[in-house]
């Protein structure tokens, strides 16, 4: 099955995680910025968002950013940004919305992708 935003961009799906488990998951901007010789300069522009598909609020039992215990990181080609993502067990079995928003690449572009990741159950 594709899903699709409300403007009917394909929403790009990420591996899942176990609950307990992090780890990291990488977003490709190759194809948006690459093709332009664009790039991403620091992650200080990045910004990752991350919601329950469920529209229920976000608590401490959901997927969130790992912080210092799985850095994020920007790859050599400066178009591969990957994130720390910590599942815990309450996540399990839980779809979430992400969003990445590049917000000023090296020639000034606004950049965003979208998708949906899974905590598998357990």
């Amino acid at each position: 099955m594709t899903y699709r935003d409300a403007y009917g961009a394909e929403l790009v799906r990420l591996d899942y995680l176990r609950p307990g488990e992090i780890d990291g998951r990488f977003v490709d901007f190759t194809p948006p910025l690459g093709r332009f010789g664009d790039t991403i300069p620091s992650l200080a522009v990045v910004n990752l968002t991350i919601a329950r598909r469920d529209g229920q609020p976000m608590t401490s039992n959901d997927l969130a950013r790992a912080g210092a215990a799985w850095p994020d990181t920007l790859d050599a080609t400066r178009l591969i940004p990957t994130f720390g993502l910590a599942a815990p067990a309450g996540a399990a079995g839980v779809t979430y919305l992400w969003t990445v928003t590049i917000a000023n690449t090296t020639q000034g572009r606004l950049e965003k992708a979208v998708g949906l990741i899974n905590v598998a159950p357990f």
